[in-house]
Formats: C-alpha cells, structure tokens, sequence
C-alpha cells in the first residue's frame, strides 16, 4: 500500500472487521502477519504485503461488475489465497459462502445455487474444471476464480493473480468509498451447516455479528511481537476462521497449518514454538498421544495418574507426593519442549475435552481453555482456569445474555446471534423467539458462580418405562472419555434400564493387564471394562446407571455414529437399533457377559 492510501486507515472508526484489518495492516507493516506450512517449510507475509494483495483483489473484483451484496463462494482448503479471498470479500461488502471442497457436486451445486452465487474462488484448475460441468445448473453464476496454480485452462475462469494486479492500479480513493459503504447490519457471510433432518440451512452472519464475536464485548488490545498462533483448524467452519479473525483484529502473527485436523505432525508444531493454538477435542487428543509417545512420558504419566489419584483420595504418603512433583517437573519440562517452548495456552471447542486429558495438562501447567458457541450464535462462553469441570462451558462473555427456558434448553441473545437462516423463513422462526432468543437445542444449567454447564441435546432424550428421561450423549461423552473405551451408545429407550454397546480399546486393556491383546477373550474384556463403567454410574442418578454392556469387535459404521466437521459426535439411534438388534436383545434377556459386576 502507498501512503494516501495508508493516510485514511488509521482515522476511520472501526465498523467492520475490513476496517479493522487495514487499520492493522497499517499499524504492524513489516511485521509478519502469517506463516503458511509449505511442504518442508513456511512461507511469511507481512501485513503490508498481505494488505496489498488483500486492496488489489477488492479493486479487481469490482473490475468485474460485481453488486454490493452480492454472493461470492470460496471453495477451497486452508492457504494464503483463500484468507485473502475472505477478508477482500469481507472488507468490501460482498456476502462469501464459505464450503469446502470435499462436499459432492450435488451438494455443492444446492447450495451455490440457493445462495445465488455469482462467482466463485476455487483451489485450482481441477476445481475450476468442477464448476463449469456445475455451471449449466446455475443461472446466476459466472465467474469462476482459481486461487492457485496460475492461469486457468479455462477461457471462462480467472485467476486470482491477475485479478489482483489489474486492481492494484486503482486509486486509494476507490478502496476508501469501498470500505465506507459497508454497514455493520450487511449480510457479511453465508454459512451452511446441517439441521436435524440433515438438510443444510444457511447461517447468516451480518459484518456487526463478526466483529462483535471477534471483540466479545471488550475493548481490542495489541497483540504482542513475539505471540504466534497456530490455527490447527480448517478455515471453513466457525472456530478456526473466528480465529483467524481475532488474529486480524488484535494484530497476532498466525501459522495456518496445511494438514489441519486430518494429520497433525507435533514436530512442527514444534518447529513453530507457538505462544498459543486452536484445536478441537480429537486432534488435542492425537497431540496428546504423539507427546506420551516421546521418551519416557507414558510411563510417567501412568505413574503420576496413579499417585494423583491417591493424593486426591488423601491416600498419598508423603514421599509419593514428593515423587508426584518430579514426575510433573520432568513431564512438564517435556511438553513444553514438544511443543516449541513458547506455549502459554491452548484453546479448544466444538465438543467436551476428555477429563483425562484435561487432568494431564492441569498437572503439568498448561491451561486448556474451552468455549461453548455455535455457527447461528458465536462464541457464547469460555471456560478460564478453575472452571474446568465435567460439562462446564464457563461464564458468558459480556455482550451475551444466556437464560434456560422452563424445558431445560439454553437460550442465547446478543450481537453475535444470527439475524436467521437465509432464505428460510420458518427455519429463522422455529429457531429465533420475537424477543431475540436463540433456541440453541442443548440442554443446561446456570451454575451459582454464572457458569454453564451443559447437560445434553434437547432432542436427543431416552424415555425410560419407568417414566425417568435420560440424556444418552452425555453419558456417551464420558464413557468415550475413559482409556479403555473406543466408542460407545447406550440404548434403554422405552426399556426398564439403561444398557450400552461399547467397542473397547483392546491394546490400552491389554496394556492394563500385562497381556497380549489377541489372548484376551470378551468376557475379560467386559470384565475389565466395569472398573471405568461403575466409576461413571456413581456420578448418575441410579436411573441412569449404565445395567449392562454389550462388548462389540468392530468400530461402529458411520451410518450409525459418525463426527462432524466440528467433531461432534452423531448417532442415528434407529439405525443402531436394527443393525444391533440381536445384541440389544441378549442385554436385556441377560447376557452373562454382559451382566454389571
């Protein structure tokens, strides 16, 4: 950017994060803005650099005749283009539809066509080659931009560089009109995510829910030179993109890792040496097993959790406590080691982190903090240090207001809240109250200190025949949470107790027991899967009391349980039904190996 165009940044108030993102780019100049993986190495752009490209693309899509308000796609995987795509879209008042590559073509074609797209960013030339076979299904579409691998082959696609050059050559007066003309109740972007039925609906989120998701009711500080953040999410949905965001607004380099959640390498993550990271519950879990897997660690951590538990039973003697503090030292020294060094926190969310996990990094001083939100509400909560407990999502932030209505059900209302879903009038109803209230669909409780805590999905509710209601997901999160269970649902619908199918984790039990895990037979298995079982029956009402298991060889199909791209888990309990049948039966016709013990 020259310096007219740096001369307005800094006065304007901030009414979008477009404006924002200049302001900064103003601000920090030279200093590096992100570190992108590239194969063995990282690629760094300044926020100079990365602001130019940023006003050449906005100055080179209106080039193109495009209306305010109208709809952009982006389709494509975390990289320097698709973010540059994001905030020229964002600053300039276009509303983008965030997808990811990996949907099928009819999907894709729904809801670039219900979204009335009129162009589109793609990856590459194989992605631009997928839209123009697309094209003839959409009326209103016509141009297709490829972010990557230089000029298409295409006579009807664009590329992105040159895009970017043809407005560089624009005035800053051009760029000063675009980004004043945007208001902060513009529809800023469109993103779809599935209902209940599975049928995606398009979350609306105007340029004012952005901003005040990114600055939760508090004033913006600066980041400091030497923080790093790294972003071990895809962009394409809420968590990671918000915080690419907040890197925008608080001027925080950020490494935006290529592999995302799919295959997480810790050595480079150690080669970064982040001050902080974003994470969801299974790819903290694979951190966390790659970090065992160093050195001694795992026998350290299985001793210390030994004597852990002995010191929280008041059991320990004082020699095993000194012991505990050199096994944390020494573990604590690891982590940090694994980790770059630099590691101040990690945050999390899209589902509960496994209390074991979270008791490990309480021990060795690495807080992980949690936040409690959704695509149609933002981020709603977090959960700071000391709030960590089972189902606690922490306090709301302070532009949000959270009540429960008379049902159990969490109600959200604030700026971060969607205005609806697009297009879908009765989804917006059904969903948002006339006074504003979010219906979220999850079940909780305000705790006395202002926290919530979480206690299950509103739908997902057994009615046992002795008129008790449960709510399974719950009570899955926290089998799933022990070491020796892979997976597990609970059935009792309409029966007289509650049971469960568990797939166990045959090599941690085998582990346990000192023996080879082929040796072992059902029945041990079963039996060693009690210890954890009655550990969680004591924390449940006796009507929730898990009677008897059903040991199962194999992983559940995804038909039956199946993770989202928030790594919520999903099970289709009427399809588990019939394709367990038999096993359900025998539970409740009294399976010996399936008796509690």
């Amino acid at each position: 950017m020259n310096g007219e165009s740096a001369a307005w940044g800094h006065a304007l108030p901030a009414r979008h994060s477009g404006q924002v993102f200049f302001q900064r780019a103003e601000q920090l100049g030279a200093r590096t803005f992100l570190k992108i993986e590239k194969g063995a190495r990282f690629e760094e752009i300044s926020w100079r650099d990365f602001g130019a490209r940023v006003q050449g693309l906005m100055l080179g899509l209106c080039g193109l005749g495009l209306a305010p308000g109208e709809t952009v796609a982006i389709i494509g995987e975390n990289s320097v283009p698709w973010m540059c795509a994001d905030l020229a879209t964002l600053a300039a008042g276009w509303t983008n539809v965030v997808i990811s590559p990996t949907l099928s073509d009819f999907s894709l074609a729904r809801i670039l066509s219900h979204a009335e797209c009129r162009a589109a960013f793609v990856q590459d030339a194989a992605g631009a080659g997928r839209l123009l076979n697309l094209k003839a299904q959409l009326p209103r579409f016509e141009y297709i931009i490829v972010m990557e691998g230089g000029a298409p082959p295409f006579p009807d696609a664009l590329s992105m560089e040159r895009l970017i050059e043809r407005g560089l050559g624009a005035t800053p007066a051009a760029l000063r009109r675009l980004l004043e003309s945007v208001h902060p109740n513009d529809l800023a972007t469109i993103m779809y995510t599935s209902g209940s039925t599975g049928e995606p609906k398009g979350v609306m989120r105007t340029q004012d829910n952005l901003l005040s998701n990114i600055t939760n009711g508090r004033d913006l500080a600066l980041s400091k030179p030497e923080d790093l953040f790294i972003i071990v999410l895809s962009l394409n949905h809420l968590f990671g993109r918000f915080g690419f965001l907040k890197s925008v607004a608080i001027g925080r380099t950020t490494a935006v890792l290529e592999g995302t959640e799919l295959h997480v390498d810790l050595e480079v993550v150690r080669s970064l040496a982040g001050t902080s990271m974003a994470v969801v519950p299974r790819v903290m879990e694979r951190i966390w097993k790659a970090i065992l897997g160093r050195g001694q660690n795992r026998s350290a951590w299985e001793e210390l959790e030994r004597l852990d538990g002995a010191a929280l039973n008041g059991t320990a003697s004082e020699r095993e406590r000194r012991r505990m503090d050199d096994l944390r030292a020494a573990l604590r020294r690891s982590v940090r080691d694994a980790l770059g060094g630099r590691i101040k926190y990690i945050t999390y969310g899209g589902a509960a982190m496994p209390p074991r996990i979270m008791r490990f990094f309480d021990l060795v001083d690495l807080p992980l903090i949690g936040s409690y939100g959704s695509t149609e509400c933002g981020g709603v909560t977090l959960c700071g240090i000391g709030e960590n407990g089972p189902g606690n999502l922490g306090k709301p932030f302070s532009n949000v207001q959270v009540r429960i209505a008379g049902d159990g059900e969490i109600l959200v209302r604030g700026p971060t809240v969607t205005p609806g879903y697009f297009k879908d009038p009765a989804a917006t109803r059904a969903a948002i109250d006339e006074e504003g209230w979010f219906y979220t669909g999850d079940l909780g409780v305000l705790e006395g200190d202002g926290s919530l805590r979480l206690v299950g999905r509103k739908k997902d509710v057994f009615n046992c025949s002795d008129g008790s209601n449960i709510y399974p997901g719950f009570i899955e999160l926290q089998l799933e949470n022990e070491p020796f269970v892979r997976q597990a649902i609970l059935v009792g619908d309409q029966r007289p107790f509650i049971g469960a199918l568990v797939v166990p984790d045959r090599e941690q039990i085998a582990r346990a027991l000192k023996r080879e895990a082929c040796a072992l037979s059902d029945a041990e298995i079963a039996l060693a899967l009690w210890t954890p079982i009655e550990r969680i029956n004591d924390r449940l009402e006796s009507y929730e009391q898990i009677r008897r298991i059903a040991v199962l060889r194999d992983d559940f199909p995804s038909e039956v349980r199946s993770v989202n791209a928030f790594q919520k888990i999903n099970v289709n309990r009427k399809r588990a039904a019939e394709l367990y049948g038999r096993e359900i039966e025998k539970l409740y016709s009294g399976s010996p190996e399936g008796d509690a013990k």
